[in-house]
């Protein structure tokens, strides 16, 4: 463990979204994790949840973030906010794929879809002390959550 990696020792993975997925590199700290997260064209992923605040800053391309009933159109060097707690997802309605800049406090370094490969950056020796260890909750097909108000938004 190191309080730095080189970009070369932070693969490039797969996360599986359940109905989609995208490639991502993530490091992850006590506070919070980071996350470069490559969509493709095409991606849309399933409303969720988890419980921590996270802050997104789109690098590339364009993609529409839901929050709620709200429906944001990112376009590169956009950012937004999702509050911890906000039910979200986002679809990637363009020809080409999106590099979205993601950060979350509490980290996500605990959630099944990353915990696999994220990257350490603590020192040899020390002891992570974690602000939480949120994991993302998807809802529930039967759940009364309609994301179509949202999705209307983006059309």
């Amino acid at each position: 463990m190191s309080l730095h990696a080189s970009a070369d020792s932070v693969e490039e993975q797969t996360a599986d979204m359940g109905s989609t997925s995208f490639t991502t590199k993530v490091v992850y700290g006590n506070s919070a994790s980071l996350m470069v997260a490559t969509r493709p064209a095409g991606y849309h992923s399933a409303p969720h949840v988890h419980d921590c605040e996270q802050l997104n800053w789109l690098q590339d391309g364009e993609l529409w973030v839901f929050v709620d009933e709200a429906a944001y159109h990112l376009r590169a060097g956009d950012f937004i906010r999702i509050p911890a707690g906000d039910v979200h997802w986002s679809w990637n309605k363009g020809d080409a794929p999106c590099t979205l800049i993601e950060v979350h406090s509490p980290g996500l370094h605990a959630d099944p879809l990353v915990k696999k490969f994220a990257v350490s950056l603590h020192r040899d020796g020390e002891v992570p002390d974690f602000l939480g260890s949120p994991v993302n909750t998807f809802l529930p097909e039967d759940d009364s959550f309609d994301p179509s108000i949202a999705e209307r938004q983006a059309e």
